[in-house]
């Protein structure tokens, strides 16, 4: 029997090595009386491997975490052992994490599943962290058929769910394809599906969640985001991850409100173009199967405050430009200069009142929206007087073409739909009436620039 003196000889071997754990009999034996399975398979694949000195800073890992391992038993602290695999996740050791993965050291393959304290295997727990993306996709590929994509914490999040937080595209297009439906629907403890995420982030222009402190982390990122070419495929993956079943719970109304005010003039108009693509993206889909609880979200209603937001919006960028006008008149420059100027600005208006229009034109075309139901007055308020012309010239345009026989069909069809536009793809017809009866979503069926 091991008297209580011998079992503290180990730390006179301290720093412990591989090396003196398999040459010293006295020095094995108390680890491996004290620690579990997985250290002796570890220590038998490593020797067998003959590769201990392969990864020094592994090995240095691992005999640390012996060592941590035997001191919280010495001081007879409450010890739950963690998995090195997951140890090595939660320290940020993902050089171990990878290592543990590429020379097979886990006990089982279906090791790769064991939860932490939170409910998060070794994928919940990378995407928690951001990544790397590197070592995700190393498990994606040579670890699929054994670990668990659609596996939820605690707390309701999937890898999906982090990955959206993140506002990680190439993270979240990474693991899309190994998502189900039920994933992509599910709210989590922040009552929050990974669409209405990934939707947020793109309204806000911010991470959810930061992994790394920034110095500018409370400031908008518009300009490196808007003029960015690759920003475009965050839109892109919006349509995508709607078209593979995803749902929202709400629909962002007043981000537009509180992010004007503190941008420049040439950013409120990068920022007017981008909310009025978001919105004609929600409003060129199916609501009834893209909106969860459908019935309980009254939809006209949130189209009507939609509206209401972007008249403020035009409003603050009319004051803006009314003031450069002014400016403009009263200034010194040549006639020629502020004929330009004055021309450019009242383009700059003109470009504004079209895209109300074409977001009017989204929202009042969609069938899931009765149109029946807005109240204009309201929704305008005290600049009714200034729209009412324009927009009944607009309704009753759009009614003349609604009556038309293709648009009926248009319209009986698009209700049918149970998944929009995905089940138009599988029509046999052209790519021109596919776009018509799409109303004309180029985010999905005709993918273009805007």
């Amino acid at each position: 029997m091991t008297t209580k003196s011998t079992e503290y000889d180990w730390k006179s071997f301290i720093p412990s090595t591989l090396e003196k754990i398999h040459s010293i009999t006295h020095l094995k034996d108390s680890i491996f009386q004290h620690l579990n399975t997985e250290l002796n398979h570890i220590f038998n694949r490593l020797l067998r491997l003959n590769q201990t000195n392969e990864h020094t800073g592994f090995i240095q890992w691992l005999c640390h975490e012996i060592e941590h391992c035997m001191h919280s038993i010495d001081n007879e602290t409450i010890y739950s052992h963690t998995t090195f695999l997951l140890r090595s996740i939660e320290q940020d050791r993902f050089d171990c994490t990878k290592y543990l993965l590429e020379r097979q050291l886990l006990s089982s393959k279906l090791d790769i599943n064991t939860i932490n304290d939170q409910g998060r295997h070794c994928l919940l727990m990378l995407s928690h962290k951001n990544g790397p993306v590197d070592l995700i996709k190393y498990l994606l590929t040579h670890h699929l058929s054994c670990l668990d994509t659609n596996k939820i914490d605690l707390n309701k999040y999937s890898s999906l769910h982090h990955a959206c937080r993140h506002f990680n595209l190439s993270l979240c297009e990474m693991l899309l394809p190994y998502t189900n439906k039920h994933i992509l629907q599910i709210e989590n403890s922040e009552l929050h599906t990974p669409l209405d995420y990934w939707l947020e982030c793109l309204y806000s222009l911010k991470k959810l969640k930061p992994t790394h402190l920034q110095h500018d982390i409370e400031t908008l990122r518009l300009d490196h985001l808007l003029t960015n070419q690759g920003f475009h495929s965050n839109i892109y993956f919006l349509q995508t991850v709607i078209n593979r079943g995803g749902q929202l719970t709400k629909l962002p109304l007043r981000y537009i409100r509180s992010i004007l005010p503190q941008l420049s003039f040439e950013q409120k108009l990068l920022y007017v173009d981008h909310h009025v693509n978001l919105c004609c993206i929600l409003y060129k889909n199916r609501l009834s199967t893209l909106v969860h609880d459908y019935d309980q979200l009254k939809i006209s209603i949130q189209a009507g405050e939609i509206l209401t937001e972007f008249i403020y919006a035009l409003g603050t960028v009319q004051v803006e430009i009314q003031n450069r006008l002014a400016e403009n008149a009263c200034s010194e420059k040549d006639h020629l200069t502020k004929s330009k100027e004055h021309e450019l600005l009242q383009s700059t208006m003109r470009m504004l009142y079209g895209k109300f229009f074409r977001l009017f034109d989204c929202i009042y075309n969609n069938p899931d929206v009765n149109v029946k139901n807005f109240h204009f007055e309201h929704i305008f308020r005290r600049v009714w007087v200034y729209w009412k012309e324009p927009v009944k010239m607009f309704i009753k345009q759009a009614k003349e073409k609604n009556l038309l026989l293709k648009s009926i069909c248009r319209i009986e069809l698009f209700k049918r739909l149970n998944t929009y536009p995905g089940d138009i793809h599988n029509l046999t017809i052209n790519s021109s009436l596919k776009q018509f009866l799409a109303f004309d979503n180029r985010f999905f069926v005709v993918q273009r620039r805007f």
